[in-house]
């Protein structure tokens, strides 16, 4: 099957040169593998004309031309068409300008002398810029790859949060109610038992068990969706600081640039979830003098900031280690299009940094911000 000519743009002053270049790839067709069609223009307005008028395969342009030169139409070309194969011809050896013309984005330099280069030149560049427009049309399908999963990873996310608030809303309404009936059933009987002597450590007993039973009972509620969450975000992460405090012993300082952090619910439960999971870990592994906890709400993101001055790690350690659920952490910070590191160093401390874009309420109020406290 005949393939289409190769539909060439010459920007050429000299119609002897011109004449001279259409020769050199009729005799290198069988190279090229295909016929040559050429339209010679001479000026920039006659360039960008041709180049907005139908297809070009490849621009061949000579470097010195009354009017301008091989630059300007590498800017015009790369306008249209970032990809577009160029060719630049000159008649003056020079390295300089061999340089400047390739670091100007052409794709080679061929010396009028040297004319017999034109056509691996040519093949070269056509290959070159099919090649690019691969890597660029992957790069687009990977980037809309990567749209399409944060917005999954979101609505995921979103739909597990409400999951959350739902079985801790059943949790309290169905186990907690039954709970809580069970609790005054043993005190009734405890009363219509009186000190009765097999009775008596039985009901202890089972008290002590329904006291377990209704502790597990807030405590799986609290994980599922923690209740404080809904007097706002800096409330929420002032009471977990708190709480670390007085179960760890290791001070922790929560500062925030505003009180009220208007955010949906499931980036607030995320970065109350990151907040919460950075400090188990703090407890755990860092053996800390001193924890702090830094909200930032300014006009394009949230940022949450958990250091701590303990022992540090090797961060080589987080890519070698699911464990310490870095994935997940970025994972999630990608889900809300945002973004998270860790940064740490044997005996130098943590530090944590979570960041999601503000939403529209958020940026608006920004300006409001009150000072750290």
């Amino acid at each position: 099957m005949a393939q289409d000519p190769l539909s060439l743009l010459v920007v050429e002053d000299s119609e002897l040169d011109f004449e001279l270049l259409l020769a050199v790839l009729q005799r290198d067709r069988d190279h090229l593998g295909r016929p040559v069609r050429a339209c010679r223009v001479e000026e920039e307005a006659g360039l960008r004309a041709a180049l907005a008028r139908g297809r070009v395969d490849a621009l061949i342009t000579d470097h010195n031309l009354p009017r301008f030169d091989s630059f300007a139409a590498l800017r015009a070309a790369r306008a249209l068409d970032a990809d577009l194969p160029v060719i630049v011809l000159s008649g003056e050896m020079s390295e300089e300008l061999a340089v400047a013309v390739l670091q100007a984005g052409a794709d080679d330099f061929v010396l009028k002398t040297r004319m017999f280069r034109l056509g691996p030149a040519l093949k070269r560049s056509l290959q070159w810029a099919e090649a690019r427009r691969d890597r660029r049309a992957q790069a687009l399908a990977l980037a809309d790859n990567e749209a399409r999963l944060r917005q999954l990873t979101h609505r995921l996310e979103g739909v597990r949060e409400e999951e959350r608030r739902r079985l801790a809303q059943e949790v309290h309404d169905d186990i907690g109610t039954t709970l809580t009936a069970l609790k005054f059933e043993l005190a009734r009987l405890g009363r219509d038992l009186g000190d009765h002597p097999v009775a008596a450590p039985r009901l202890l007993a089972m008290n002590e068990l329904l006291a377990h039973a209704v502790a597990a009972s807030h405590r799986i509620q609290h994980n599922l969706h923690p209740p404080v969450l809904d007097a706002g975000l800096a409330a929420a992460l002032e009471w977990l600081a708190r709480g670390f405090s007085e179960r760890t012993g290791v001070p922790a300082r929560f500062e925030s640039n505003r009180d009220d952090v208007p955010l949906s619910a499931s980036r607030a439960a995320a970065i109350y979830r990151v907040a919460q999971e950075a400090l188990a870990n703090c407890a755990k592994h860092a053996h800390a003098r001193r924890v702090t906890l830094q909200l930032f709400a300014g006009p394009e993101e949230i940022t949450l900031e958990v250091s701590d001055d303990g022992v540090g790690f090797d961060p080589a350690m987080l890519e070698a280690t699911l464990g310490l659920g870095l994935r997940g952490l970025l994972e999630r910070a990608r889900g809300l299009g945002g973004w998270a590191e860790v940064n740490s160093a044997a005996g130098r401390g943590t530090t944590l940094m979570f960041s999601v874009p503000a939403e529209p309420e958020t940026a608006a109020a920004a300006g409001n911000a009150r000072p750290a406290r």
